[in-house]
């Protein structure tokens, strides 16, 4: 190598050396102030931090079994189900049990005693999969026991899941129905999600999160936009990020709860809303002429829809302050809707609860299990109608 390239390389070497030490120089002290404040947050956290569950609900709830419950929820992983999205891992706690099939576990009757049997396929979100409710006290296992009472033995499958909207649901019954899969009913509860997943996405008709779904899209396809997926989460769950938060909601004066949401007109979101609805109960009702189910669909109630709050049922409406005028268009619509609302198929539950005195909402729409078996027993008799069609 000669001379002149000799001193050209070692100057190169120099740049990078200087380089490399500036740049160490400028992160030494943000990691070292991440790090601090890192630790800084987790001291606060543990000693500042509210109970994981309120104690109200443990009240309302007359035992401690909430506190296990909430747990086994943090507990749960979600692994990718076809066309649907995802289901839970399997799982056995002392309040949920996931079976193989990734569905939540349903109180079956007594076995032998040769009485008449119904297969009955329940589908919903949160509410109906049973968060807030031990596998025997949510509103499938509640109808159950109901229709057991009552001379039927369901046979119930849980095809709930948390977050899941009518249209994942429709989807999971036509993979059911492609399985072998042959009910005799099939109930869908629904309302909740589709006008939160509206209001979240500025968009009628798409999942929960969707916008995450876009994002992942392709993302091990390309190292870069992983890369950028990466240090994008890194700065997301920073300890810095937080502190910065903290700071501009003390300039602000807001609490920084309330989830940002498109701009967008809430009557034009909630009309869309039904309009997708109303679509998919067309579309089962089409399958169910095909495979010889019959259909029942109920509109969910919510914590807006009841008159009379207890102290916790008031936290948690404002708590969820920004979903409520969202929840009041979509329900206007559904008011306007009277061919849906005249069907003899469709049970709408917003006021099932108005006027009741006690704790029935824990949050803006998960009900106590004594909620549950209210629903359950508004729900039994439509459905063994259902069934009773469904033998003609």
């Amino acid at each position: 190598m000669t001379r002149p390239r000799l001193a050209t390389t070692r100057r190169i070497l120099r740049a990078i050396r200087d380089g490399w030490l500036l740049l160490g120089l400028c992160l030494a002290p943000i990691l070292a102030l991440e790090l601090g404040l890192r630790g800084a947050f987790a001291l606060k956290d543990r000693l500042a931090a509210p109970p994981a569950v309120d104690p109200r609900v443990v009240e309302a709830a007359g035992g401690t079994w909430p506190i296990d419950h909430d747990r086994e929820l943090k507990a749960l992983v979600d692994r990718w189900e076809p066309f649907a999205y995802f289901r839970p891992e399997p799982f056995r706690g002392s309040t949920i049990t996931i079976d193989a099939d990734g569905r939540r576990a349903v109180w079956k009757p007594p076995t032998g005693e040769g009485r008449r049997t119904i297969r009955l396929a329940v589908l919903g979100g949160s509410s109906l999969w049973g968060y807030g409710g031990r596998d025997d006290e949510t509103i499938p296992s509640h109808l159950a026991r109901i229709l057991h009472g009552r001379g039927v033995d369901a046979e119930v499958r849980n095809l709930s899941q948390i977050g899941y909207v009518s249209t994942q649901e429709v989807v999971a019954l036509v993979r059911e129905l492609q399985s072998g899969y042959r009910p005799d009913v099939v109930l869908f509860y629904d309302g909740v999600n589709d006008a939160s997943s509206a209001l979240l996405e500025g968009r009628a008709g798409l999942t929960m999160n969707e916008r995450n779904r876009a994002r992942e899209f392709n993302l091990l396809q390309s190292p870069a936009r992983a890369a950028a997926a990466a240090l994008g989460k890194l700065v997301a769950d920073s300890a810095l990020r937080r502190a910065a938060e903290s700071i501009a909601r003390r300039f602000r004066g807001g609490a920084g709860s309330t989830p940002a949401t498109p701009a967008v007109a809430l009557e034009d979101l909630a009309k869309g809303v039904l309009d997708v609805y109303e679509t998919n109960v067309m579309v089962v009702e089409a399958l169910a002429d095909r495979y010889g189910f019959r259909p029942v669909f109920a509109w969910q109630p919510s914590l807006f829809d009841k008159a009379p709050q207890t102290p916790l049922e008031r936290d948690e409406a404002a708590k969820y302050a920004w979903l409520a005028p969202a929840f009041a268009a979509t329900g206007a619509e559904l008011d306007r809707r009277d061919g849906l609302k005249a069907r003899a198929d469709f049970l709408d539950l917003r006021g099932l609860f108005r006027d009741a005195p006690e704790t029935v909402f824990t949050d803006h729409c998960h009900t106590t299990e004594r909620a549950n078996a209210i629903v359950a027993d508004r729900l039994a008799g439509p459905v063994l109608e259902a069934a009773d069609g469904a033998d003609r």
